[in-house]
């Protein structure tokens, strides 16, 4: 079979022409995250995330993504590597959030558990990319399309017999994916979440392949260059929030992604009033932009 197109496998990988074997397979990084985020879950969370991320099917959607994302429109990671770094950011909120008191909206409604708002993050976060394979412009709504019948169908498989909880946790699992850009405003916690996680894949490996190809210059040049300077993010408990983010970067460049991209999502989060954020700029003192 002759190649099927130009494929970015993973972070740092060499960009090479593969066929539809190799093209499906997994990549090591992709395994080390897998692990990660098995390791991190428990009961139906990991049950759920064990079929997750072994669905050929979802990974062909996130590859077919990053594929666009990255060679047709230049733009950073969209694919397998980002859905699994964001989902595993998303939990390790959630996490500082319980055990600080903060209660989900599905707990505070009294229509769920923290168990069921953590697979309606683990189901809107890992499938919420799916639409960039369509087009950036309102790729959320894209998402929805795409990856309802996956919501569905792991739904019914997890609840078989409990209708009512796959309605609710199909809608917040849409919530997750339509708000996930800041242009759409949401009202829970746990969309809040995803939209917070999703700006915290910031490092500069997100960026690594984008900057290798040969592009012409665009619009979107300061994103990748601002987060190539990001050396890393760490999601810690808070010394008077719940939770902590420390960005930590080689220049003020990367002041640009915290700004510019993560502030813009976290201005919109409901779950901004829980958060301190702060950038650790070379050996500068460090700035609080949320404390």
């Amino acid at each position: 079979m002759p190649p099927l197109f130009l494929y970015v496998k993973w972070r740092g990988e060499k960009i090479l022409d593969m066929d539809l074997p190799d093209w499906r397979s997994s990549t090591p990084k992709e395994r080390q995250l897998n692990k990660a985020l098995l390791a991190k879950t428990t009961g139906l969370a990991n049950k759920l995330l064990g079929r997750l991320l072994t669905d050929k099917e979802i990974n062909l959607y996130h590859s077919y993504a990053n594929v666009v994302s990255i060679r047709r429109l230049g733009y950073n990671d969209h694919g397998p590597v980002h859905a699994r770094i964001t989902t595993y950011n998303s939990l390790r909120i959630l996490e500082l959030l319980h055990e600080s008191g903060v209660e989900t909206s599905l707990e505070e409604e009294k229509v769920g558990t923290m168990e069921d708002s953590a697979l309606a993050i683990i189901l809107g976060c890992f499938l919420h990319d799916t639409g960039m394979g369509v087009t950036r412009d309102q790729h959320e709504w894209h998402s929805i399309t795409l990856a309802d019948q996956f919501i569905v169908s792991y739904l019914k498989w997890i609840f078989p017999d409990d209708l009512a909880r796959q309605i609710v946790l199909r809608s917040m699992a849409h919530e997750v994916i339509v708000g996930h850009m800041a242009h759409t405003r949401i009202h829970s916690v746990e969309a809040g979440i995803v939209l917070v996680a999703d700006g915290t894949d910031m490092t500069r490996g997100r960026s690594r392949i984008p900057l290798n190809l040969e592009l012409d210059p665009s619009v979107g040049d300061m994103h990748r260059y601002s987060a190539n300077t990001i050396t890393r993010l760490d999601i810690e408990k808070g010394e008077n929030k719940p939770v902590r983010l420390v960005i930590k970067m080689d220049n003020a460049t990367g002041l640009f992604q915290i700004e510019e991209v993560l502030m813009t999502k976290v201005k919109a989060s409901p779950i901004m009033k829980h958060l301190e954020i702060i950038a650790e700029v070379g050996d500068d003192p460090p700035k609080f932009y949320l404390r």
